[in-house]
């Protein structure tokens, strides 16, 4: 028994099976359908790009760890406007209690107590600060003394001492409260509030327990709080309040919004015209259901099977209904095209079915089997979006391929039941007219055909030279969501409104952290320390690394206007007179000049003046790192925060000096001018300070930003870069900068999103090459195993390669950068290209090259219908605001045509060549037409 007279007999019974129990047939697709749709409803789209990489991946169970030792890291930010600071504050204080007490938040920070910090403040200025408002301060005592010392004397003045003692030189001016605060940004380190524009703008920031990926989470708890804020009415605190929720959680939510409602209309669009295309190739309504319940069956069963396996879709399989729309179309339109090709021929239903399911159906499971193939190579990639991708097309083109082999004759016979089949008007031609002669293809056309075939080798080979010119897209940004217009006015509204919020809580903490998750306190200070000198040196240092290191690094001069004048020598002469004739005037000399005297404080000048650039035990940091990622580290880095933050270095060193400070102010403080005492009260409020800042004494409000879900505090070390992380070059930079910490305790490892970007293109990088290969061989195998004829595989190769590589082409002219969502469409095109060939091909074999016209007409306007449907089912993905889907929809409609062009133009054109060839060596009784 011959393989085709099995086939023959297999579906032979098949089909009388189905013709017994169409009914049976209908009601399991039925519930089916019910199920894969009750299943759908429950899927979700996620849009966190971590899921597009394998579990094991090391950023990935980096971040993992992250998850599980700190939660969330992202702050939920409620934006207070109005033109009143009292209102906005009361808001705020109002709100502040009602978001701490929601269970889905871990803490909430509005007003920071800043009162340990300000008595505490001194111990965070450097060394040299201190150091030189020592010196401000003994020089004031000094002319106050001189000035007292030498009233009543006619001797020339000096420096000023012709002035009352109010108006002696302001040594002092600056040394109020206020001015010590601008100076040495107490205020900006340590914020009271958030808040921008002198109040009008002030925010309250809430830490959630979940990510922002936990999409259910994000919408119920950005609802619960709206509540909470509507519950209130800002109205009353001020008429024109504003109280908005920004941030990123709101900026998830939106996103989550805008993809859902554009698969809506995408979805709706293209089942529309897949409608009005069937019903205009077919004229017959009943051929609307006839392809489309089975198409849809396959697009649910594919869905909810996602859930199953997945329970989401991610962002590169978002629009997987609208590729198995396309994609399952064609096996319903081959088989009712040819079905309906048959009864016109005078075949009775059960007769077409079998003829019609023996040949274009073993054509059509040979495409669906190939097409299984390819989408099933992309399984194996570690690249998520393709895995997940061909996993769920694979599932919808199998349901599709089983659908037309079942569910859709089932449907026939109900419908032929009920509504007999009745032939169209070119049916009846069909029926009445003679069966057309074999005719060979005449001289002009087997010349036309070798045209076409050198034409489209020609621009093959010229396409295949652009496969290098091709770039890719490093810059996420340019793929995410297009830019909405807006008027002028409204674009400036939003520009204020995004400002605003960003000013308040400092643009940095609006980037995406990068975390160090240290195992102990002490690690955390190595770590935190580290980081702060790579990112506080100078930019010559960084530079200069090596000489640092080696302690032979020189600075720069300093810019003239920067250089200090020289002190006067005379400036001490008044001092060292006086001392003569005062007893506590000398011990104030003795003062002036202890520096050279005092081992002590020669060691602190010493040191704070060498603070000006890296200090040796800051380089020994950096011991394992080459000077190129110190300097990367240094270009990158724009914030460190931790615990030790807050825990300044050398603060023994600086209580020596605050505690000298306070002992020459006692000690002549009888001899200060009221002025001078007075501008005093209120420094001496700094100078007070005795104790050391510790990690126990920090106030509740820190220790619980650094306190993981574990309960152990300030495990942690959080940095932030500059650069545009959803580039792949900056990304890249940051990864190789920081992924990996030493230390002498042992390697720290950090996570974060930006590792994400370098770690997905380099993983699409690596599986690229290997699936289009396999790919390729996949589709090679499988048309070798249905023609077995080396001549069948090459002609489905030829058309194949040549729909890919027209589609480089035209990249190339139109400048569209190749992407990892685009991309994507390469393996997706050997299938449908392949299809398009094996159904072109296997007509041939059966209707010979003698009837190749009318192989083209039928067949190839069955491949053209595909081509339009499909093309309408990518058009669905047209609707996404997004960049990088949009990208694989173009390519992909571009490749369709493409393949359309090679299979019903190329492939005969070679048959063409092919039969001339074989009759140039050879007789043939044929006569030509």
């Amino acid at each position: 028994m011959t393989g085709s007279s099995s086939v023959e007999r297999i579906v032979g019974r098949l089909v009388d099976w189905v013709e017994r129990h169409p009914w049976l047939v209908i009601a399991v697709a039925v519930l089916v359908a019910g199920l894969s749709v009750w299943l759908t409803t429950k899927l979700k789209v996620v849009q966190d790009l971590k899921i597009l990489l394998p579990p094991d991946a090391p950023s990935i169970s980096r971040l993992e760890e992250v998850d599980r030792r700190m939660g969330n890291l992202d702050d939920l930010l409620v934006q207070i406007k109005s033109p009143s600071r009292d209102a906005n504050l009361k808001f705020g204080e109002a709100i502040a209690p009602r978001l701490s007490a929601r269970d889905d938040i871990r803490f909430a920070l509005f007003h920071q107590d800043r009162t340990y910090f300000e008595d505490h403040a001194l111990l965070y200025v450097s060394l040299a600060d201190l150091l030189e408002l020592r010196d401000r301060v003994i020089k004031r005592i000094k002319k106050e003394v001189a000035a007292s010392f030498n009233e009543g004397f006619e001797d020339e003045p000096d420096d000023g001492a012709d002035k009352p003692p109010d108006k002696v030189e302001d040594d002092l001016g600056d040394l109020s409260g206020d001015a010590l605060r601008e100076k040495y940004g107490i205020d900006e380190k340590l914020p009271e509030y958030f808040e921008a524009d002198e109040g009008r703008v002030i925010v309250v920031k809430a830490r959630p327990i979940h990510q922002t990926t936990d999409v259910a989470f994000t919408k119920e708890m950005i609802a619960g709080v709206e509540a909470d804020i509507a519950a209130l009415a800002p109205h009353t605190f001020h008429p024109e309040m504003e109280v908005t929720i920004e941030g990123a959680y709101a900026k998830r939510r939106k996103n989550v919004n805008s993809i859902a409602g554009d698969a809506a209309r995408g979805t709706a669009v293209a089942a529309l015209l897949l409608v009005l295309c069937i019903g205009f190739y077919f004229r017959r309504i009943r051929a609307v259901p006839l392809v489309m319940v089975p198409l849809l069956l396959s697009v649910v069963t594919a869905l909810g099977y996602a859930q199953l396996r997945y329970g989401f879709l991610n962002l590169v399989s978002a629009f997987i209904f609208a590729v198995l729309l396309g994609v399952g179309i064609d096996f319903g339109l081959h088989v009712l095209g040819r079905y309906e090709a048959e009864r016109g021929r005078g075949h009775d239903r059960a007769k077409a079915l079998k003829l019609v399911l023996s040949t274009t159906g073993m054509s059509t499971l040979t495409g669906a089997a190939s097409t299984i193939g390819v989408y099933g190579i992309l399984m194996i990639a570690d690249f998520q979006g393709f895995a997940q991708f061909g996993e769920l097309a694979a599932v919808g083109v199998l349901s599709a391929a089983i659908s037309v082999f079942t569910v859709m004759p089932a449907f026939i016979v109900v419908f032929e039941r009920w509504f007999p089949w009745k032939p169209s008007r070119r049916q009846q031609r069909t029926l009445t007219a003679p069966e057309p002669p074999v005719r060979r293809p005449t001289r002009g056309l087997v010349i036309a055909a070798m045209t076409a075939l050198v034409f489209g080798l020609g621009t093959a080979v010229a396409s295949s030279v652009s496969v290098p010119k091709i770039e890719f897209e490093y810059n996420f940004n340019k793929l995410g969501p297009k830019p909405v217009a807006q008027d002028d006015d409204d674009e400036d509204k939003e520009t204020e409104k995004a400002a605003s919020y960003k000013d308040a809580v400092g643009k940095e903490a609006t980037t995406g952290p990068v975390v160090a998750l240290t195992k102990d306190l002490a690690q955390t200070e190595w770590v935190h320390r580290m980081l702060a000198s790579a990112m506080d040196m100078t930019d010559d240092e960084a530079a200069h690394f090596d000489a640092v290191r080696a302690g032979t690094y020189v600075a720069p001069p300093k810019p003239a206007e920067d250089t200090a004048p020289a002190k006067p020598a005379e400036d001490a002469a008044p001092a060292a007179q006086a001392g003569d004739d005062e007893d506590d005037w000398g011990d104030e000399d003795d003062d002036a000049w202890d520096e050279q005297e005092d081992p002590k404080w020669a060691r602190l000048r010493a040191e704070a003046s060498a603070s000006a650039t890296l200090s040796k035990d800051a380089a020994s940091r950096f011991d394992g790192y080459s000077s190129a990622r110190v300097e990367m580290m240094h270009g990158s880095l724009i914030q460190v925060l931790s615990l030790f933050t807050f825990i300044p270095e050398r603060q023994e060193d600086k209580l020596t000096v605050i505690r000298d400070i306070r002992r020459r102010i006692d000690a002549k403080r009888k001899k200060l001018s009221e002025d001078t005492r007075k501008k005093l009260e209120d420094v001496e409020r700094y100078l007070a300070v005795n104790d050391q800042i510790t990690v126990a004494a920090l106030p509740e409000w820190v220790k619980v930003q650094f306190t993981d879900t574990d309960g152990k505090l300030g495990q942690f070390v959080i940095f932030r870069n500059s650069g545009t992380k959803s580039d792949y070059l900056v990304a890249k930079n940051i990864e190789t900068a920081f992924f990996d910490l030493p230390t002498p305790t042992g390697n720290v490892e950090t996570a974060g999103n930006v590792y994400i970007m370098p770690a997905m293109l380099d993983t699409v990088a690596h599986d690229g090459p290997i699936v289009v290969s396999l790919a390729l061989v996949v589709v090679l195998v499988t048309a070798l195993l249905l023609f077995r004829t080396f001549f069948g595989m090459g002609a489905v190769a030829l058309t194949v390669s040549l729909g890919v590589l027209w589609v480089v082409g035209m990249m190339e002219i139109f400048d569209w950068k190749a992407n990892f969502f685009n991309i994507i469409a390469i393996p997706l095109l050997l299938g449908m290209g392949q299809d398009y060939a094996v159904h072109m091909y296997h007509r041939y074999l059966h209707d010979g090259v003698g009837r190749l016209r009318r192989v083209v007409r039928e067949t190839g306007g069955v491949v053209f219908m595909t081509t339009l449907t499909t093309a309408i089912g990518f058009g669905g993905i047209l609707f996404a605001n997004h960049r990088g889907l949009l990208s694989m929809a173009w390519t992909s409609v571009a490749g369709l045509i493409a393949c359309f062009v090679a299979a019903v133009i190329i492939l005969p054109s070679l048959i063409i060549a092919a039969d001339w060839v074989r009759r140039r060596r050879a007789t043939d009784p044929v006569a030509e037409e």
